[in-house]
């Protein structure tokens, strides 16, 4: 009887290796899903990739790296099973390119989403005004407010220092503020809406660059950890632009927005300097009104209204 026992419980554990090994995602039959949500933290001289790990009983995954327009690296790093992370070195003017996959045994997934990183530090507008840029999570953005006189195509953006004719133009239009062009050098230029038009093929920002979308601005807005806390995160710190208290400006973005104020839409005039940076985003919220940013010196948050497009703000370009 103890005979029998022994080779049913033998039976059984075979059966179940059988069950395990047809099971066990080292087998080349089994698919392994894929990482998800690749995505960027950046401390401005390295960086580490993160990602969301969607398998189990995985070896480990696979870095895949390209540079600028070179050909993928595709075993360029590894780390073991359930490590989300990888840091990487880089070095400037370049872009690099990431992606993953899981792997078991000689089987592995298919590969995350791509993520592009870029430690290209400048762009230069139509009027060879030069900004310093800053990458944000997966976006490039500029470090600095546009203040481009023309459109990229070489027209002139018509220059309205007249509060009459600011009110009254459906063209786009730029000024600075007071009127004063010495102000450029620090908050850039003041633009209405209708010159960041998306329909106006002229285009306003850099070759290769656009006026952020309200998805852009929410995209920036929500790696930095939502709408109430993402402003102190973008400011400048200290008080020599924005008014005291700067409430909660720690500027770890490198944003540095700065508090350009605006240009009134009915009557022309100029207001909250130091107190407040408004920008534009290109996205319409109607025909009278386009979506836009708010930040402001006694709060550490970001605002999101809609405005009638002849006011006057800010710009900031990010990467196509």
């Amino acid at each position: 009887m103890r005979k029998i026992i022994l080779l049913l419980l033998l039976f059984l554990m075979i059966l179940s290796c059988d069950k395990f090994e047809f099971n066990n995602p080292y087998d080349t039959n089994v698919t392994i899903p894929a990482p998800t949500n690749l995505r960027i933290v950046s401390n401005k001289s390295s960086i580490t990739i993160k990602w969301n790990d969607n398998s189990t009983g995985e070896e480990g995954f696979i870095i895949s790296r390209k540079i600028d327009n070179g050909s993928w690296n595709n075993n360029y790093g590894k780390v073991a099973s359930n490590i989300t992370t990888f840091p990487d070195n880089i070095t400037t003017d370049h872009e690099y390119f990431y992606r993953v996959r899981a792997y078991a045994g000689s089987n592995s997934s298919s590969y995350s989403n791509e993520i592009e990183y870029s430690t290209n530090t400048t762009v230069t507008d139509f009027d060879g005004n030069i900004y310093q840029t800053i990458q944000i999570g997966n976006q490039l953005w500029m470090a600095e407010n546009l203040k481009v006189t023309h459109y990229r195509n070489g027209d002139p953006i018509p220059h309205l220092t007249d509060n009459d004719d600011w009110t009254s133009t459906t063209n786009g239009a730029y000024c600075y503020y007071n009127n004063n062009s010495a102000n450029a050098d620090t908050y850039g230029a003041l633009y209405n809406w209708y010159a960041v038009d998306e329909d106006d093929s002229r285009g306003l920002a850099p070759e290769g660059w656009h006026v952020p979308t309200d998805d852009d601005w929410q995209t920036l807005v929500d790696f930095l950890g939502g709408s109430s806390v993402a402003g102190g995160k973008m400011k400048e710190t200290g008080t020599a632009h924005w008014i005291s208290p700067n409430t909660g400006a720690t500027n770890e973005s490198g944003f540095t927005a700065l508090p350009g104020g605006y240009r009134y839409y009915n009557n022309g005039y100029f207001g909250y300097i130091g107190y407040t940076a408004y920008f534009w985003s290109s996205t319409e919220y109607d025909s009278n009104n386009a979506w836009n940013r708010l930040l402001y010196y006694d709060y550490s948050g970001v605002a999101r209204y809609s405005y009638y497009k002849y006011y006057g703000f800010s710009i900031r370009c990010v990467r196509d």
